[in-house]
């Protein structure tokens, strides 16, 4: 008599694999993260600043997505709001 084993939980599922990086996406990232380093290290800046250049970066990222993805109106609201939402005073 043949059994065959049971399968795990994620087999069952049938949920896909997580989506590896490509090269081009790991290169950017690795960039980024270079750069970042070079800044605090070489140049100076406080960390608290490159946090802020990465944070924007990543704010100016979501909403080209956002645009390519969404339609043309709605894009051009959201990135309305994003441009007229007061940023954190200091």
């Amino acid at each position: 008599m043949n059994k065959k084993p049971p399968a795990a939980s994620c087999v069952e599922s049938g949920a896909p694999a997580p989506r590896r990086l490509y090269s081009p996406e790991a290169v950017v990232i690795i960039v980024i993260v270079v750069m970042a380093a070079v800044l605090v290290a070489f140049a100076g800046l406080p960390v608290l600043d490159v946090l802020q250049l990465l944070g924007g970066a990543g704010l100016v990222a979501v909403i080209v997505v956002a645009l390519g993805r969404a339609a043309p109106a709605r894009g051009l609201r959201i990135a309305v709001r994003a441009l007229l939402t007061p940023g954190p005073t200091v």
